[in-house]
């Protein structure tokens, strides 16, 4: 009888921590595990990619779940500043670091959801909150290089396919 307490308190406690609501960008803890942040990232000026990147294609299969600031919405493109990427295998790391720290773009879909605190948002309410915002998490795929959009001088920016956006801020 003592051992089944044990084992459903065991799980209770596992429940909990597993239930636990995850930190936001707002915050200093990021919003997922086994994240690449921007001081782990090369050092580079700000709005430079440092180079052409290059991912595996393994890469591009995962969803990761970023941490960005926002510069308001451009129409279906949101240009966002990448602070932490996470949710990374090991196998990965290098990869993610290369968008730490860097400047990308995440296109709104018709199917993103878009959350500020536990309100569900739609229509002109979510594009009023995204181009209102200046921090969010998010759930993304990142695109492939040929449909990357371009930055002010026509280089290509990392784009990304957003699933879920939190507003944090």
């Amino acid at each position: 009888m003592t051992s089944l307490r044990c084992t459903l308190a065991g799980i209770v406690a596992l429940l909990a921590v597993a239930n636990a609501a995850p930190a936001s960008a707002g915050s200093d803890n990021p919003a997922g595990k086994h994240c690449v942040v921007a001081e782990e990232a090369s050092i580079r000026p700000a709005g430079d990619s440092g180079g052409e990147m290059r991912f595996s294609p393994a890469f591009y299969k995962r969803m990761y779940t970023v941490d960005v600031s926002l510069d308001g919405a451009d129409g279906k493109e949101l240009p966002i500043s990448i602070e932490t990427v996470c949710d990374v295998p090991k196998a990965r790391k290098k990869e993610a670091a290369q968008l730490a720290g860097s400047d990308g773009v995440a296109r709104v879909l018709a199917r993103t959801q878009i959350w500020e605190g536990d309100t569900l948002l739609t229509g002109t309410q979510a594009s009023t909150a995204l181009d209102g915002a200046d921090t969010a998490t998010m759930r993304v795929r990142l695109t492939q290089p040929g449909t990357w959009s371009e930055d002010e001088d026509g280089n290509p920016i990392p784009t990304f396919r957003a699933g879920r956006i939190e507003i944090t801020d």
